[in-house]
């Protein structure tokens, strides 16, 4: 009997399955404005401005004040991410394993999902449509640009929120400066990340976000452009951007971040095939309502002499 009762028995695993560090996603939702439209485009309607005028006493014509209205379209992507699971393989998983496959799926489509949108202000930034660069790429970030940036923004006209996009090495650059540093100058907590880990704060009503540093693609010092151990080239410099949010759109026709699960007879073994999908577009909209933050690639904090 003893002999048998280790029989008795079947080993658990307690721990949570280990995934390799990536970005979650979704740290961008709710930053831009949304579309109409379906059949795979979306229009984002841009309108221009009305002036009064001074009546002049007399029974005539009123004077033609439509107006303009013009167009921004663009073209829905379409998106999926999907992995097999063989039903021999699945009654052996425990459900943290299941689980962890049906985490990974949700990211891929999340990161698709920002991805759009840094793309979008890349190819904005780079179209000739009047987006401003501040900064040559030659210094530290620091809060000088993005309180040109917000002030050029502001003094536009707009009126909604005004986002920014930084490293986690940048936001601690940041943290450097007493004016940031300053909890007096904490805005509201900013409910939209879908990661707790992501860092946000609101300084003098810009709402900084980081992100992991495989977003950060556009540069010479980019992410996955240098061997310093840390993805960066640390001798280029990184573009980041902040924004308002109707200075930017995006949309989503169809986004399933829950995987589903097919089986398929057809295939030895009748294997399930778990998959997620996009169909989504994101597109720059008002150029004087975004601008390119240029700085020098880091991936430490520096200490700036006073």
């Amino acid at each position: 009997m003893t002999i048998l009762a280790p029989l008795w028995y079947r080993e658990k695993i307690r721990d949570m399955v280990r995934a390799r560090y990536q970005s979650m996603g979704g740290f961008l939702d709710g930053t831009m404005t949304r579309g109409d439209g379906g059949a795979g485009v979306v229009k984002f309607p841009i309108i221009g401005r009305v002036e009064s005028y001074e009546l002049s006493g007399s029974i005539q014509k009123i004077q033609n004040t439509n107006p303009d209205l013009s167009m921004v379209q663009v073209t829905m992507r379409d998106f999926e991410a999907s992995a097999w699971m063989r039903v021999q393989d699945a009654r052996r998983q425990g459900p943290n394993e299941q689980a962890a496959v049906g985490k990974m799926l949700t990211a891929a489509i999340r990161r698709r999902r920002d991805n759009l949108k840094t793309e979008a202000l890349d190819a904005f930034a780079n179209s000739g449509a009047g987006v401003k660069t501040i900064g040559d790429g030659s210094k530290v970030i620091d809060i000088l640009p993005f309180l040109e940036g917000h002030s050029q923004i502001r003094g536009a006209g707009a009126e909604e929120d005004v986002w920014a996009l930084i490293t986690e090495a940048m936001f601690d650059q940041m943290m450097m400066y007493k004016e940031f540093a300053n909890a007096d100058y904490v805005g509201p907590d900013l409910p939209f990340a879908k990661s707790t880990a992501v860092r946000k704060k609101t300084w003098r009503s810009i709402h900084f976000i980081t992100m992991p540093d495989e977003h950060f693609t556009f540069g010479t010092g980019a992410y996955g452009t240098g061997t310093d151990g840390n993805g960066f080239n640390v001798n280029g410099y990184i573009d980041t951007f902040m924004w308002a949010t109707d200075a930017m759109g995006n949309e989503a026709e169809w986004d399933q971040e829950t995987p589903s699960i097919t089986t398929h007879a057809d295939y030895e073994g009748t294997p399930m095939l778990a998959k997620v999908g996009l169909s989504g577009a994101s597109v720059g909209i008002l150029p004087e309502g975004v601008k390119r933050i240029r700085v020098k690639a880091q991936v430490a904090p520096q200490r700036i002499a006073a």
